[in-house]
């Protein structure tokens, strides 16, 4: 990979796009302060079409000790870019880790679908938004009182997110 076809955008950071290759599939870049990047963006420059063969897409993997590498998400032709959770914020593991290492790895599309990371990134966020939606509509129903009329109705406190 002489340029490279991938770049990150940390929310506030200005974009990686320095990656070091490693081999013809793979190459790295450092991220710094991870404990604060609770998400990031993964994309293809307009190049990595014509450099990733038919049939393969990009993983994207990060490492905190060099050695152990959990994934992040993936990318291909018809999805060059994604928004992924890092979960290193909330991760104690991160506090006062100075950087990672992220990795991008060309691999056959039939491993990224057996990985089950395809549809990764907007659609974790909607999940988990109709979780939460669920959640407040559970608390919000311990509050419902019969009204004597034949319609359900829910009378709430308007301090109820308060209390939430």
């Amino acid at each position: 990979m002489d340029q490279s076809p991938f770049g990150i955008i940390v929310p506030g950071r200005f974009p990686i796009t320095d990656f070091t290759p490693v081999n013809q599939t793979t190459c790295v870049c450092e991220i710094p302060e991870p404990s604060s990047i609770p998400e990031l963006t993964f994309y293809m420059q307009p190049t990595a079409l014509s450099m990733i063969p038919e049939g393969f897409g990009a993983v994207l993997y990060y490492t905190k000790n060099g050695t152990d590498w959990e994934l992040l998400g993936s990318l291909f032709s018809e999805k060059p870019s994604g928004t992924f959770r890092t979960g290193w914020t909330t991760n104690e593991d991160m506090i006062g880790v100075p950087g990672v290492q992220v990795g991008v790895n060309i691999e056959a599309l039939d491993t990224i679908v057996n990985l089950d990371i395809v549809s990764g990134g907007v659609e974790d966020r909607h999940a988990f938004a109709h979780k939460i939606a669920g959640d407040l509509f559970q608390y919000m129903a311990s509050f419902a009182a019969p009204n004597g009329s034949s319609t359900e109705a829910m009378l709430v406190p308007t301090n109820v997110f308060d209390k939430w």
